[in-house]
Formats: structure tokens, sequence, C-alpha cells
């Protein structure tokens, strides 16, 4: 009995082990040249201000403040939303949002933040889709 219940332990063990290192090969992250788009909601301005590299945009009535930022490759851009209503970070060119599909952040509610960290040197526009006259330039060097 006691060489039963080895047995099944050694399979166990096994086939978990088996199971945890066939993931890891078939799970490797591929590699691009497109800025790191993360998206996180409710961002406090703490929270901003702990990377060494961020720059914020905020949204209000009159759009994007400031409409146009130059920050250097590595930069996390983080956008607040304070206009009162939902609006969105989309890639130019309105509507089809094609220039630069990482950008297409999507709806955010006021009072939350959307944020990207741009690797890559480049000009990058960008638009609130609910408002399309609210527009923005990143220019990464």
């Amino acid at each position: 009995m006691k060489n039963i219940l080895l047995i099944i332990i050694a399979l166990t063990v096994g086939f978990g082990a088996f199971i945890v290192f066939s993931n890891k090969s078939t799970n490797t992250p591929s590699s691009t040249n497109q800025p790191t788009a993360t998206q996180s909601q409710q961002t406090t301005p703490a929270a901003m201000n702990e990377a060494s590299q961020t720059t914020s945009v905020i949204l209000g009535d009159a759009g994007f403040e400031p409409k146009d930022i130059t920050i250097k490759a590595g930069t996390k851009v983080v956008w607040v939303n304070k206009s009162g209503k939902a609006a969105t970070v989309n890639s130019d060119d309105h509507p089809t949002h094609s220039l630069y599909p990482f950008l297409n952040l999507g709806e955010f509610p006021s009072s939350s933040s959307l944020e990207v960290v741009f690797d890559k040197a480049g000009k990058y526009t960008y638009h609130n889709h609910l408002n399309a006259s609210d527009t923005g330039t990143v220019t990464v060097e």
C-alpha cells in the first residue's frame, strides 16, 4: 500500500512539473517595436509622481492640456479625465484609429486615467473619439 501511494505521488508531481514547464515555453511574449500600452483606472496624482519619467495630460472642458508634448523614449504618459464626462484616447485618424493601434486606449470615465509608455521615437497624434475636436500630439525623441 505504501508503494502504491509513493507511485501516485511521484506521478502527480511529475505531471505537475510537465504542465508548468510546457506552459513556460508556449507563453513567451513576442517582441514588438511599438510602445507599451497599459490602461489603469483611478490613478492617483501621488502614484503618477512615483515614476521618474512620467508626463501627465489633463482632459478638461477645453480639451487635452497640454495639447502637444515632447518626451524622451521610455516616458510614461498619463491622461487624466477631469472633463466631467466619459472620454477616450484614440489614435488618429478619426474615425478609423488606424495610425497607431497601441494608442487606442478606449473610453475612460471622468476622474480616472489611462497610461502608455512610449518606447519608440516618433510623432503620435491622438484624439477623443467622443469629441473629435479634442486632439493632441506626443513627440518622442
